[in-house]
């Protein structure tokens, strides 16, 4: 025996892979543990680098019956740093190296490590330095600076110390390779995943662009429906309308109408916003153009009560308990009278005269919907006397409502009257720019509270003045 085959057998006690009475070193490991099917399917891949063919030829010798996980050991050869680096580039599943430190160079194993790790970036085979001059590697700088995963001085390599190396080698490479192979399978499920995500969300964008095509649609026909601001302006020259949808189409409108020496003005707040509230205001203009132009019921209260009796109807809530409905402030302007008569469905009328503002209440229940124990429902009329110059504003809840300022909180309906008060002698369109312009400011965007305001609900502001 020469001085190799002492590496791999110090005394005659150590037989290959049996201990003392025999029996197998290491429990066999179970087949199906995770990374069975790692690395070759029938073999673990083993590269010898040494430039000693004896080492070869002992090492092989000595694990030639050696097996794990069912799997039997193939063994390449290569005899330089170089060789290796090569070798290793053709076949990427080899599980363990066993390589020496000292070949063509004193630092050919380091720097086969070096471009395995680096060049190749295969951080997946495992390295075994191994050396017969450890005084030319230090182990202690070899395993802070090199990525290396066991260092072994020659002759501690008998028999039993390298069954155990290997076996720790391979089951860190099959552990290593069942992780690789399980973050392989998540990419692709990952990768698979994101496309039918983009696929449904490319779908879904096609049927956006139909949805919203078809809510523009919808957008157009009810700005049709709306009274020309215009037509407004002909008969109250001193007027305007402030309306700003939440969404493409509103819940709340205007109405507007003049017959026989009669002005017939309104705001309306339906149910809901959106598509559900752009419904509910059409059927409600249909309503009104019915019951006022056609059927020529000019008292507000009498509009309300026949509006509210229509809408139920048209809804089926007496059977269905549909509860969809809309409040509103109604005024008629009797020219030859003098006199404004409103009704109100829980909306109110502000009026300013001689420099006072004075709030005219609406009743308090909306139009549409079932109550309890009601037999009819009937509004009130009121009359205010138009004997000098009145400034009239209704609005919706949807400017009080809004959220925003420094301290995240509705604009409220007192701060809305005192605006209207303080402003109602300025020219009307300046009026609506001021709305617009505080509204914009009270959503405007706190930094220093790290809030970005959005429209909570539809707008509606209108405003006009008489007499005088």
């Amino acid at each position: 025996m020469n001085d190799n085959d002492e590496l791999l057998f110090a005394d005659d006690d150590d037989n290959l892979f049996a201990d003392e009475d025999g029996d197998s070193l290491f429990a066999e490991e179970d087949e199906g543990e995770a990374g069975s099917d790692t690395g070759s399917d029938q073999t673990w891949k083993v590269m010898i680098v040494d430039d000693e063919e004896e080492i070869h030829t002992v090492t092989r010798f000595a694990l030639s019956d050696y097996e794990y996980k069912g799997k039997r050991l193939e063994f390449l050869d290569a005899y330089t740093g170089t060789e290796a680096q090569q070798m290793l580039s053709e076949h990427g599943d080899v599980a363990l190296m066993l390589l020496d430190v000292v070949m063509e160079s004193n630092d050919a194993g380091l720097q086969t490590v070096k471009h395995i790790r680096e060049t190749l970036d295969n951080h997946f085979v495992r390295i075994i330095l191994r050396t017969g001059q450890p005084g030319q590697a230090p182990e202690e700088s070899l395993i802070t600076d090199y990525d290396i995963n066991d260092y072994k001085n020659k002759t501690e390599l008998t028999d039993k110390r390298l069954f155990t190396t290997i076996t720790t080698g391979l089951r860190s490479y099959a552990d290593i390779m069942a992780i690789e192979h399980f973050r392989q399978n998540l990419e692709k499920m990952v990768e698979e995943r994101t496309k039918t995500i983009q696929e449904q969300a490319e779908e879904l964008e096609i049927k956006n662009v139909k949805i919203v095509g078809s809510i523009n649609a919808a957008s157009r026909i009810q700005s049709a429906m709306l009274p020309k601001v215009d037509r407004i302006k002909q008969t109250f020259p001193d007027s305007f309308v402030l309306f700003r949808p939440r969404d493409i189409v509103s819940g709340d409108f205007y109405w507007f109408s003049e017959t026989a020496g009669r002005i017939f003005i309104s705001a309306i707040d339906c149910t809901g916003h959106g598509v559900p509230g752009a419904f509910m205001s059409m059927l409600g203009d249909a309503l009104l153009n019915q019951i006022v132009n056609i059927d020529e019921v000019t008292s507000p209260d009498r509009v309300l009560n026949r509006l509210h009796k229509g809408i139920r109807k048209a809804l089926s809530q007496e059977s269905t308990g549909n509860q969809d409905g809309m409040d509103m402030a109604f005024c008629m302007f009797d020219r030859q009278a003098g006199i404004l008569e409103f009704a109100g469905a829980k909306n109110p009328l502000l009026y300013v005269q001689n420099g006072e503002i004075h709030k005219v209440k609406g009743d308090k229940m909306p139009i549409g919907g079932v109550r309890s124990q009601e037999e009819e429902r009937i509004f009130s009329r009121q009359v205010v006397k138009i004997d000098q110059p009145t400034y009239c504003y209704m609005f919706s809840d949807g400017y009080p409502d809004q959220f925003g300022g420094p301290h995240n909180r509705k604009f409220m309906s007192k701060n809305l009257r005192q605006l209207l008060l303080e402003i109602h002698q300025k020219p009307f369109d300046e009026q609506q720019q001021i709305l617009e312009d505080r509204l914009d400011e009270w959503m405007a965007k706190r930094e220093d509270i790290n809030v970005e305001y959005r429209q909570m609900d539809d707008i509606l502001v209108m405003g006009f003045k008489i007499g005088g």
